[in-house]
């Protein structure tokens, strides 16, 4: 696959970004957990899974329109509709100027700009919106409302009634765009690296094979928790680099991009997506150990080439190890033997 969103291909594409952050003060290695084969050391993984015959797994034809919807339905186009009354639940853009005893209030009028405001989920004064159900685009109107007591937006408003005088501009109704090149380049390249609409559908078919395989894998025991604090340790490691080069505290970092106020809240909160990373990764190896699978010097000049079109891996080697850029490779290998052997049903 050209790109798996796994933590650790993810990781190799940004290597030289992160080196360019200089050396670190702190050494990380990367290669730690991994033999010289770059596979998991002292971990024998025919005791934790079984993996399925690649043979067996299918990927449903309907699914994979499923999830191409889901992307379209994140950027929907807007169409401006005119020639009809407006429905509940309709969203509908409007201007209004509020009066209270025939005088303007400060913070109750549109001033022109226009709002768009959806019915029963729009957080309204109580009776506002329902008021609009019936009215038709190009419409100025009157309605009555009575603003709440108390009123923390604005307390010497509490419990006074208002005129809103309200124009309907047009009801926006949300239409699904088309799965193209065109919708691929616009709105999924910079996030997937997709360029096309058929390499993205690919890659969403190829996405749901290693879903199916995980579904199809049975683990006789916990993931070892030396391979989840790993791939955390090396996440938390990938922001610190981050937090360095923007020239920020780690914890204001880790915050702004995360959410969690700390490194041991990140810990604790990322546990669930760090095993199923673990998961995956133990599929990937046993699947390269039932196929003889190992990653040559040849193997990884020939991926770099690709990758950089220069068969030079020397910054990578002195950042990652080679243990590490073997399984990154080995992993991307093993992907896409998933996703070249489903069947699409």
């Amino acid at each position: 696959m050209k790109k798996t969103l796994k933590l650790i291909s993810i990781l190799l594409v940004l290597a030289i970004a992160l080196c360019a952050c200089g050396k670190k003060e702190e050494v990380f290695s990367y290669s730690s957990i991994y033999d010289d084969n770059g596979f998991f050391k002292n971990i024998k993984i025919s005791d934790y899974v079984t993996i399925p015959e690649l043979s067996e797994l299918e990927v449903k034809r309907s699914d994979i329109e499923l999830r191409k919807e889901s992307f379209l339905n994140q950027y929907p186009d807007t169409k401006k509709v005119t020639d009809r009354a407006v429905n509940d639940s309709d969203s509908v853009n409007i201007d209004y100027v509020g009066k209270i005893d025939g005088v303007a209030f400060d913070g109750g009028s549109t001033n022109g700009q226009g709002t768009t405001v959806t019915i029963g989920v729009t957080n309204y004064i109580d009776g506002f919106l329902p008021q609009l159900v019936g009215h038709f685009p190009g419409e100025t109107f009157d309605i009555n409302v009575t603003f709440p007591d108390p009123y923390t937006n604005n307390p010497d408003l509490a419990g006074k009634p208002a005129v809103f005088t309200i124009t309907i501009n047009y009801i926006a109704e949300d239409i699904l765009p088309v799965w193209n090149d065109d919708f691929v380049s616009a709105h999924l390249t910079s996030v997937y690296g997709w360029t096309t609409a058929a390499e993205a559908e690919a890659e969403i078919a190829a996405s749901l094979a290693e879903e199916a395989i995980l579904a199809k894998s049975t683990f006789a025991k916990d993931v070892p928790e030396e391979i989840v604090k790993y791939l955390t340790d090396t996440r938390l490691e990938s922001y610190k680099n981050y937090a360095k080069a923007y020239n920020m505290v780690f914890d204001s970092f880790l915050q702004y991009y995360t959410g969690y106020e700390n490194e041991a809240a990140f810990r604790e909160g990322y546990k669930a997506t760090a095993t199923s990373d673990a998961k995956y990764s133990m599929i990937y190896q046993a699947l390269a150990e039932k196929n003889g699978t190992t990653i040559s010097e040849d193997d990884i000049k020939a991926y770099f080439k690709e990758l950089n079109d220069s068969e030079d891996w020397s910054e990578y080697k002195d950042f990652f190890g080679v243990p590490y850029i073997k399984a990154s490779i080995m992993y991307e290998s093993m992907s896409k033997l998933i996703a070249d052997s489903v069947t699409i049903k």
